[in-house]
């Protein structure tokens, strides 16, 4: 009986140091699963080290991301989503992100037309405008087709402190040879003209108002000191060869 005993003896604690193996190991694979970076994560630190946002967080719940947090500006926003949406694991992303408000949308309003005036490819053949409310701001208008200028302009307003969203509505005129030359045309006939000769198209300086074609339609724009300087302008518009069409929206005292 005693030998039987002895067999037994030996058998249990091997199996017992087979049970007491076998969890470390699973330990330890769970451990690896847990160390391995996930989507989450590397969207966090794409946004903390491309964009400089660290106070962004980041979860992600099957293909959704959801990025919430406090951000600088309308362009940090629009880029995290963008960047975000460029993870070939991410379909959509939820937008929780604040941009802090601007108490006076004067204040915007006057950092918005600074940024439409110095963006250095506006020329006379381009109009920009609009208005800043509840830090909403609309940029309408027509410009030339040579690059992307909506795009350019949204980049520089959405950089401004305040701006909460952008409606575009700034149109591209044709790129078409006809309305090329309607352009070159008119703007050089206008500017030769005694009545309008004191205005110059050198350098940084661009008259007040402004020579839009599209499909030869010619709108006048901006602003002129007279009724006279308009009467001319709109007369050149109208003797030019290929023009099919003039408006006349020009601005001038007393209208």
């Amino acid at each position: 009986m005693n030998a039987p005993m002895r067999g037994s003896l030996v058998i249990l604690p091997a199996l017992a140091g087979l049970l007491l193996l076998t969890p470390p190991a699973a330990s330890a694979t769970a451990g690896a699963e847990q160390s391995r970076p996930t989507v989450a994560d590397a969207v966090a630190e794409m946004l903390r080290d491309g964009l400089d946002l660290d106070g962004v967080t980041v979860t992600v719940d099957g293909t959704e991301a959801t990025l919430a947090g406090s951000v600088p500006t309308l362009w940090d926003k629009t880029e995290a989503i963008d960047r975000t949406l460029a993870f070939p694991q991410v379909e959509t992303v939820a937008s929780e992100l604040i941009v802090p408000e601007v108490e006076d949308d004067n204040e915007i309003a006057r950092e918005v037309g600074r940024a439409i005036i110095n963006y250095r490819y506006i020329t006379i053949w381009d109009y920009v405008g609009g208005g800043v409310e509840n830090g909403v701001v609309t940029l309408n208008g027509a410009v030339t087709p040579d690059r992307d200028k909506a795009g350019e302009l949204f980049e520089r307003v959405a950089r401004i402190p305040g701006v909460q969203e952008i409606r575009m509505g700034i149109a591209q005129q044709s790129a078409s040879a006809r309305d090329d030359r309607l352009r070159m045309e008119i703007a050089a006939r206008a500017l030769r003209h005694p009545t309008l000769s004191h205005y110059t198209l050198t350098g940084d300086i661009i008259p007040p108002f402004r020579i839009i074609v599209d499909q030869a339609v010619v709108m006048l724009v901006g602003s002129v000191r007279s009724g006279a300087e308009s009467r001319v302008l709109e007369t050149i518009a109208r003797q030019a060869f290929e023009s099919e069409e003039v408006r006349n929206l020009l601005q001038f005292p007393g209208r």
